[in-house]
């Protein structure tokens, strides 16, 4: 739920941009930039749409300019950010096309994963489509069976619930709108979440005690020297510091006010956004009459 909202917020932050336009056409009138008649149509969608009998404040700002100058800004964005999620998916299948011409296809619990050749104990998961659970060797010498079992599990769930993609989204908003407070903020805490959603689902798989055992004999989330530095987003089965959530998590009541006031602000992004596209929409379905 708090990645969901996380990531929603983000994203209708970006659409509540697009809506400034629209919005401040039905605020503000100026002089016309559009000639004859696709000025008057333009004019006339803008007053079907309207829910003011006239514009509050007259300036010398064409409204065209105020129609599609939030709405070019935010298109700049939007165009941005695709563009990063293109070059950081780019640049982790290079990276993972160099690990799997090193590791070999095994299937360990019945799990399908990469092995490396690692001194370094480390587990994480790519992508499914490239190459999903990758293992070093060490990490079989490490960890006991339920242990293993119980890093497999947590890997599997990032594959299963697609946090990857969750990942490389919110790292390609975060790196165009890092300025924004609400983006930096669930940029930031995303990877905290996405990794305790895998351990939740781990735990009830194999159980605490292996669960634990194997993130404190893993030890802090490193990247093993044959992962080029390019390989972005590697979420890793590793973490000593959610051992206390996972022995004695926090009461859910606890998260309710910051949940309430997320959710509040996404329930707003949507609310201000549908009220400002919704009339356009349905005054262009009646003609603009």
């Amino acid at each position: 739920m708090a990645a969901g909202l996380l990531v929603s917020g983000m994203l209708l932050w970006l659409i509540a941009v697009l809506s400034l336009g629209p919005m401040a056409a039905w605020l503000f009138s100026g002089p016309s930039l559009l000639p004859g008649q696709i000025g008057d149509v333009c004019q006339r969608c803008i007053a079907a749409a309207s829910p003011f009998s006239t514009a509050v404040v007259d300036t010398a700002i064409p409204v065209v300019v105020l129609f599609f100058l939030p709405t070019g800004a935010g298109l700049v964005i939007a165009v941005s950010a695709v563009r990063e999620a293109r070059r950081l998916a780019r640049t982790g299948a290079a990276a993972a096309d160099v690990l799997r011409a090193r590791a070999r296809a095994v299937t360990v619990h019945d799990h399908r994963v990469l092995l490396i050749a690692e001194s370094t104990p480390v587990a994480f998961a790519l992508p499914s489509r490239l190459g999903g659970i990758v293992l070093a060797d060490s990490v079989l010498d490490v960890l006991s069976d339920q242990e293993l079992i119980a890093v497999l599990e947590h890997e599997a769930a990032h594959l299963r619930q697609r946090h990857h993609l969750i990942m490389i989204t919110a790292a390609a908003v975060g790196r165009v709108l890092g300025w924004v407070p609400l983006i930096a903020g669930a940029t930031e805490a995303l990877p905290t979440y996405l990794e305790i959603a895998a351990d939740d689902s781990a735990r009830r798989r194999s159980g605490v005690p292996a669960l634990a055992g194997a993130l404190l004999k893993l030890g802090e989330p490193s990247q093993p020297a044959c992962v080029p530095e390019s390989a972005h987003g590697l979420l890793h089965a590793a973490g000593p510091q959610r051992i206390r959530h996972l022995v004695r998590p926090e009461a859910a009541r606890g998260g309710i006010w910051a949940a309430f006031s997320l959710g509040s602000a996404v329930l707003g992004l949507v609310a201000v956004t549908t009220s400002i596209q919704v009339p356009y929409v349905l005054a262009a379905a009646a003609g603009c009459v």
